[in-house]
């Protein structure tokens, strides 16, 4: 995510970045150490998509000050 955003790891907490997954339950976590996009926990497809053939998660990443 760091390299994706142009900025260094220290600019990733200087700057507040936080991520945020748009469901009810946080699937991914934001590593401000190596700048990393990482999955929280295991996730079963058949649980979370079970009814659709095209699944996805959605999720947010907020920068507080301006780049």
């Amino acid at each position: 995510v760091a390299k994706d955003l142009g900025l260094e790891l220290p600019a990733l907490r200087d700057r507040g970045v936080r991520l945020f997954d748009t469901g009810r339950t946080q699937f991914f976590f934001l590593d401000l150490h190596n700048g990393h996009l990482s999955m929280k926990e295991r996730v079963d497809r058949e649980e979370i998509c079970a009814a659709v053939a095209k699944c996805s998660l959605n999720f947010e990443i907020l920068v507080k000050n301006p780049m």
